[in-house]
């Protein structure tokens, strides 16, 4: 429904159809070309590449993200307490428990507690639910090396489920869109822990949350405005997304115009197609080559999952490779299968690849595991200050924690100076698997894509436009 309806207008005048088909063959042969060296392994050009392909949520579609963690936690709580019967102290607001909230975080399910871990796996700190824990008693459960064994598991590949069919004993806390349902858990245990029952042997209490913070995504609600999630994106946008700059758009148009282009995207094609209007306007789809939804990252990048035509918004037959088309839109999927698509366009035996997301685990590591270069959008950039440029985050105070420190680097050493001060987990996966990290597109854009930048080597530093400010104080 959502495709024919963007079809729809744009065949709405003749006229602008035939000039925007002549533009997009034009572009088709002016990406056919033969490929260029790569450069030097401490530079980065967008340029560079072949094809680029693009995250929506938090990449491409920038989210008010205080106003969208406040509006998870309050339907994953009412969830929890109207469903399940949890505790009613569940519902007060999570401002309360802002300075709780940290991208990167991992949850000890059975023992209820939450730990912020070095890039070495060693345990940095802990609370048991909101409760800060102490020294003393992080090594008590976990050991005076303060190592749990499943955190060096999951080191690998970022993955909760590691093993196929075996309960997962951790959660991490990956992105803006789990965050807040680590601050319900919490609140959960610590209400259990001050119940008459008291501190338990072991806690069941993440399985609710988790179905709670489910019911919010699941794909029909969009269509059926059901959840709570979805029906407040529709009715206020303003309050919980950004619209692109137009700065922001010249450059996706600069971009598409030199190399093939892809929205990917874990979203279903409506609730997708939804934001990426108001984000860009109602010639949106015009700005990318291939539109990928409900790509299941990280999936996408290492399986070998088939694509799917849409039959409005509900997947249809498979495509068979062969019969892929730049210009469509699809659902699922995998890399290798495009990339085959792009080798046939471009012929190029090798393109060169990019990918550009805020998820560390599915659109950063897993794509680079693939042979993907990568840029890493890092909100936290530009909420704890970089060296040497002002720009700031709406929601800085709630991205930054005074309990767990700074996302870059807690309780390190403060005699070095740089990106070697970075230790904790997740922020050093940019370091290992992306070329670049960056605190919105919009840092970019501001520039060509010609524009040469440092990247991430053993010499240089890819964070732009700057450092974080903890690395050099």
């Amino acid at each position: 429904m959502v495709l024919q309806s963007v079809k729809d207008e744009k065949d709405e005048d003749d006229s602008l159809n035939e000039k925007a088909m002549k533009k997009k063959y034009y572009c088709k042969n002016n990406k056919r070309k033969k490929q260029q060296p790569f450069p030097a392994v401490n530079s980065f050009r967008f340029s560079d590449y072949d094809c680029i392909g693009f995250d929506l949520d938090n990449t491409i579609c920038r989210y008010r993200v205080g106003e969208i963690m406040r509006l998870e936690y309050s339907l994953i709580a009412e969830y929890m307490v109207h469903r399940y019967g949890y505790e009613p102290e569940l519902l007060l607001p999570v401002d309360d428990d802002m300075d709780f909230l940290q991208k990167g975080l991992i949850l000890d399910i059975k023992k209820g507690n939450f730990l912020k871990c070095s890039d070495t796996g060693r345990i940095l700190r802990a609370t048991h639910g909101t409760r800060p824990m102490t020294r003393d008693q992080i090594l008590e459960v976990y050991g005076k090396q303060r190592i749990w064994e499943p955190v060096l598991d999951f080191m690998r590949t970022m993955s909760d489920h590691p093993t196929p069919g075996v309960t997962p004993v951790l959660r991490s806390f990956k992105d803006y869109f789990d965050m807040p349902a680590a601050v319900a858990c919490a609140r959960a245990i610590d209400a259990q822990d001050s119940s008459e029952e008291g501190p338990l042997e072991e806690y069941d209490i993440w399985r609710d949350v988790h179905v709670a913070m489910c019911n919010m995504y699941r794909r029909e609600h969009f269509r059926h405005d059901k959840g709570g999630f979805f029906p407040s994106i529709k009715t206020h946008p303003e309050k919980y997304i950004y619209e692109a700059s137009d700065r922001l758009k010249r450059w996706l148009r600069a971009v598409k115009e030199h190399t093939y282009t892809f929205l990917i995207s874990g979203s279903s094609v409506d609730y997708a197609s939804h934001i990426a209007r108001y984000v860009l306007g109602p010639d949106w789809r015009d700005y990318f080559d291939t539109m990928i939804c409900t790509a299941k990252k990280p999936g996408f990048f290492n399986s070998d999952r088939p694509f799917h035509y849409l039959v409005g918004a509900d997947d249809g037959d498979i495509v068979p490779p062969h019969n892929l088309s730049i210009s469509e839109t699809y659902s699922g999927g995998n890399w290798r299968d495009l990339l085959e698509l792009v080798r046939n366009e471009a012929g190029v035996e090798t393109p060169h690849s990019l990918y550009v997301g805020d998820h560390l685990a599915q659109d950063v590591l897993a794509p680079d595991m693939e042979g993907l270069d990568t840029v890493a959008i890092v909100e936290e950039l530009a909420a704890e200050g970089m060296v040497g440029d002002p720009m700031d985050h709406d929601a800085g105070s709630d991205l930054m924690s005074s309990y767990w420190g700074s996302f870059f680097s807690t309780d390190g050493n403060p005699s070095i100076m740089g990106v070697e001060r970075i230790n904790t987990l997740y922020a050093s996966v940019p370091l290992k698997h992306a070329r670049l990290a960056i605190p919105s597109l919009e840092a970019v854009a501001r520039f060509p894509i010609r524009h040469q930048y440092e990247a991430f080597s053993q010499e240089t530093s890819g964070f732009f436009p700057g450092d974080p400010v903890i690395l050099h104080f």
